[in-house]
């Protein structure tokens, strides 16, 4: 095995070499072990860190809606809410991405034909704002069954979705990826769901401080 050459060829270099060098291999070991021992230290923080704007989150914001739900006549089991919460978030999130990206795409159709051209986003505005309401309605109103594992891999894969489709229509027909290559769904779409977690993260710090 190639990780077994490697080994006996560490310690040949080892026996062979001077004081020199196995100065400098033992040095470079306990440099190592330092950074592991860094890094397990990191982890431990940032996990910390991350628990705790979980627990702020269920403390705070499931809280306040459980609390309110009941004036409003609406009934939210804690798994609807954190449901809710994330198809809401990621769908807003999704069309502010989309946004964007038809602003980049139109930019460049005017660039090609030199005439500018304002595209229209009130559609992707409309759902971003209406879909967190319905949804929200849907689960304080109803009873619906809940797929969390569905709710999971769209929200964290919800870039997919957008991006699929304009590669497969590129390819069979005449409709134009023109973002490609100026915009990147996955990386426009990760930031602004990283800014929010660590917004909650920041808040529960905050929080935490007082």
């Amino acid at each position: 095995m190639e990780l077994d050459s490697e080994i006996e060829k560490l310690k040949q270099s080892f026996k062979e070499g001077g004081i020199l060098t196995k100065m400098v291999m033992f040095l470079g070991f306990f440099l190592s072990l330092s950074s592991l021992t860094s890094l397990a230290e990191e982890i431990v923080k940032w996990k910390g860190f991350i628990l705790s704007g979980l627990n702020f989150y269920k403390t705070v914001f499931v809280g306040f809606i459980q609390y309110i739900s009941k004036y409003l006549s609406l009934g939210f089991s804690e798994q609807e809410i954190h449901v809710a919460t994330v198809s809401s978030i990621c769908i807003a999130i999704g069309m502010r991405v989309q946004v964007k990206a038809h602003k980049v795409a139109f930019r460049k159709i005017s660039e090609k034909y030199g005439n500018e051209i304002k595209p229209s986003v009130v559609v992707f505005r409309l759902v971003g704002v209406f879909f967190p309401i319905g949804v929200w309605l849907w689960y304080g109103l109803g009873n619906p069954q809940i797929h969390v594992w569905w709710v999971v891999f769209t929200s964290i894969f919800l870039p997919l979705f957008m991006v699929v489709p304009k590669i497969i229509l590129s390819k069979f027909s005449q409709h134009a990826y023109y973002e490609r290559g100026e915009f990147n769904y996955f990386k426009e779409y990760y930031i602004y769901v990283a800014a929010l977690l660590l917004a909650v993260c920041v808040l529960s710090a905050i929080n935490s401080a007082f």
